[in-house]
C-alpha cells in the first residue's frame, strides 16, 4: 500500500445497517460540501496544486474528482431506485482526471457538488428503510444495495477529504 493512501483505511461494505447508520452516513454527504469550501475555496495557486503523496491527485483534481464520483453515486441512486435491479456504470477516473474539464476552477466543481448533495440528502431522508435494500449490479463491484452505495460514498467523500487536508499540510510544513 503506497503511504497516504488510505489515510481513513479501506472501505468495509456494511454486512447490516441501521437507521442510525443510514442517517451518519446522510449527514456525511449533506456536511462534505461545506467542509471542502471552507477548506479550498481561499486556497492559493500553490495550495490548489498541493499533492497529498507523490505522483497523486493535487487537491484541484481530487475536487473535480469527488464531483464526477459522486454525480455517478447520485445518477446510481436514481436508478436503484426507479429500476428493477439496474446495471451502473463504472468510469475510468484516470481518464476523467485528464479531461480538460479538469483545468477549470475547482469552485465550479464545488458549486456541482454542493447542490447534488443537497438534493442527494432530501432523495435520501425521505426514503422508507426498505428503500435501501434496493440492489443494482455495478461491473466491477457486483452485486450492490442502496445501503452500500450511501455507505461507500459517505466513506469516499471522507477519504478524500482526508487526501486535501494532508495535501493541504504538507504545504503548510514546507
Amino acid at each position: 500500500m503506497l503511504k497516504n493512501q488510505f489515510p481513513i483505511g479501506k472501505f468495509q461494505k456494511p454486512d447490516r445497517y441501521s437507521v442510525e447508520d443510514l442517517n451518519t452516513w446522510i449527514d456525511v454527504i449533506e456536511e462534505l460540501p461545506d467542509i471542502l469550501t471552507t477548506l479550498t475555496t481561499n486556497a492559493s495557486a500553490e495550495e490548489r496544486h498541493a499533492i497529498y503523496r507523490e505522483g497523486s491527485f493535487d487537491v484541484q483534481t481530487l475536487i473535480h474528482h469527488i464531483a464526477d464520483s459522486h454525480m455517478h453515486g447520485f445518477i446510481r441512486t436514481k436508478q436503484t431506485l426507479t429500476e428493477d435491479h439496474p446495471f451502473v456504470t463504472s468510469f475510468l477516473q484516470d481518464a476523467w482526471a485528464e479531461a480538460p474539464d479538469n483545468q477549470a476552477p475547482l469552485e465550479y466543481s464545488l458549486e456541482l457538488i454542493d447542490g447534488m448533495h443537497k438534493r442527494w440528502a432530501i432523495l435520501l431522508r425521505d426514503l422508507p428503510i426498505e428503500a435501501f435494500d434496493r440492489t443494482f449490479y455495478h461491473p466491477e463491484e457486483g452485486e450492490g444495495r442502496l445501503a452500500d452505495l450511501v455507505a461507500k460514498m459517505a466513506w469516499h467523500g471522507n477519504h478524500h477529504l482526508e487526501h486535501i487536508k494532508l495535501a493541504l499540510k504538507e504545504i503548510e510544513e514546507s
